[in-house]
């Protein structure tokens, strides 16, 4: 399996990059610039758009932090959110490689058990918030493109498929089945010791506790982190609709909330290909056209988006400088 996994995300990788490069071949690269000229000051209002998401996921996941000590200050969680997502969209390891560095980098703020339930509590709300607003998106799709009648079958097997997942997860919650520790408990059983488990067991189950707790004990505070992740797409939707009244020859919010829902898609189901190249592109593409505009505004509307995610690389990365060098010399080493 590892092995398989060493070939694929290279592979995965080399695709995307040359599916990027056909796009851009198709579009022009001269009518991406045109488009890009045509936004002008509004990318400084994409910037700020895309800040205060960056901020709402800090306000969140300060809420996530067990309420047992003082809760951390959003602002002081910002920088090790942004050097995470640097991380998600620069490697093929994604996630992976990301979220336990913010981990390690808040390791001064929050102990490391906690700091762990919280990176995964967030992540766990911040995607059920995602798929409840692609799920909406795929509602107004059915609906704004009813003549595709393959889509009202896509959509309703992921209305399907969501409610069955949520429904599988509230059991599981409400008869306080710990997964993870059932899982090590047969591992054991069949004979599989493995000396990185065998280490790192308790903290693992104590993680485990922290998150079946927190949406079992603190149901108001993950409705409150539900509706901050909620509103973070919704800047998404700003940023699109903002893009398309100043690039295309109309703005239609459908449109813009669409090419938003397919952004999320997207970015779950490709989360091991680096800054998503080529496929985000394809999406905004395909949305685009079933409105009526031209594939190169799709094309261009994600590369401007793009442009904005690599300034925040720039910074993620200036953050992840100053954190690995705070870091004693063992951690750094452990890391």
């Amino acid at each position: 399996m590892k092995k398989t996994l060493r070939y694929l995300r290279p592979l995965a990788s080399i695709t995307s990059a040359a599916l990027f490069v056909y796009v851009l071949e198709r579009t022009g690269p001269a009518t991406v610039l045109d488009k890009m000229r045509l936004l002008g000051w509004g990318f400084a209002v994409l910037m700020l758009l895309s800040g205060v998401r960056q901020v709402l996921r800090a306000v969140a996941w300060s809420y996530c932090v067990e309420a047992g000590g003082p809760r951390p200050d959003p602002l002081s969680l910002f920088g090790p959110r942004l050097m995470g997502d640097a991380l998600n969209d620069l490697t093929p390891a994604g996630p992976l490689l990301g979220e336990p560095a913010k981990v390690l980098a808040v390791s001064g703020l929050i102990p490391a058990q906690e700091g762990a339930a919280s990176v995964v509590i967030e992540n766990l709300v911040y995607a059920l918030a995602a798929f409840l607003f692609m799920l909406s998106g795929t509602v107004l799709a059915m609906v704004k493109l009813a003549s595709l009648h393959g889509l009202r079958w896509f959509g309703g097997g992921l209305v399907i498929c969501f409610a069955a997942s949520i429904t599988v997860v509230c059991w599981i919650l409400n008869r306080r089945i710990l997964l993870l520790r059932r899982t090590l408990d047969y591992l054991k059983r069949v004979g599989l010791r493995w000396a990185f488990l065998d280490r790192h067991q308790r903290h693992v189950l104590v993680v485990e506790q922290a998150i079946h707790d927190f949406f079992l004990t603190r149901r108001r505070i993950f409705l409150a982190v539900l509706a901050i992740e909620i509103a973070t797409n919704f800047t998404g939707v700003g940023e699109a609709y903002l893009i398309l009244r100043a690039t295309a020859s109309h703005a239609s919010f459908s449109a813009a909330y669409l090419v938003e829902s397919a952004s999320r898609a997207v970015q779950f189901a490709f989360s091991f290909v680096p800054l998503g190249l080529g496929i985000q592109e394809g999406a905004a593409a395909a949305i685009l056209q079933a409105f009526g505009y031209a594939a190169s505004e799709g094309v261009s509307l994600a590369i401007i988006r793009k442009a904005r995610t690599v300034l925040w690389i720039a910074v993620g990365l200036l953050f992840a400088a100053k954190y690995s060098i705070a870091l004693p010399a063992g951690e750094r080493s452990a890391s």
